[in-house]
């Protein structure tokens, strides 16, 4: 499957930092130069091509969308 170099990078980002799963909101600080929706999208076109779940939950006082790699990725 091929991937964009954002998509990659965040990709790695969740596997390497967040096991547990993340939020958009928790990966931005790892990344350089993108915005909170640019993030946002690119998780979730992850989700998409079916290598992030995402699950909602409750995120500083909000519901918000969880992504967590999906087992064998």
């Amino acid at each position: 499957m091929k991937l964009t170099e954002k998509q990659e990078t965040i990709l790695n980002i969740v596997k390497e930092k967040f096991a547990e799963g993340c939020f958009a909101e928790e990966v931005l600080p790892e990344t350089e130069g993108l915005t909170i929706q640019s993030v946002r999208a690119t998780l979730s076109s992850l989700a998409t091509k079916g290598l992030l779940s995402k699950d909602k939950a409750k995120y500083e006082g909000k519901i918000k969308t969880k992504f967590t790699v999906k087992a064998g990725e």
